[in-house]
């Protein structure tokens, strides 16, 4: 029995050591993981930012274009306005003649 005895308390001994191994292990990754987890918010809060940033700049770009386009516009039919009703005429004439083709 001493020797089985003997077993068990080295077996047991070994289980602490493995247990406490493990134990060091899971908080040595739990800091790692912490940390890990610092930077890639980091990071990801740098580049929400600058996309931001991006998304203002080119929204305000393509108001700029879309003044300018409209302004362009305006300033051409204000000058030719027969050519832009005559070709209002013609595509009205031609979506009717599309429609009233389907239905026959």
């Amino acid at each position: 029995m001493s020797h089985t005895a003997a077993s068990n308390e080295k077996l047991n001994e070994a289980l602490g050591h493995l247990n406490e191994a493990a134990k060091e292990s899971r908080e040595e990754l739990q800091a790692l993981l912490a940390n890990g987890y610092t930077d890639l918010k980091a990071a990801i809060g740098s580049a929400a930012h600058t996309s931001a940033d991006w998304v203002k700049e080119k929204g305000q770009e393509a108001g700029e274009t879309a003044t300018l386009a409209a302004s362009t516009v305006d300033h051409s039919v204000r000058k030719h306005p027969w050519y832009y009703i005559g070709g209002a005429a013609l595509g009205g004439l031609v979506l009717g003649l599309l429609i009233s083709g389907r239905r026959q």
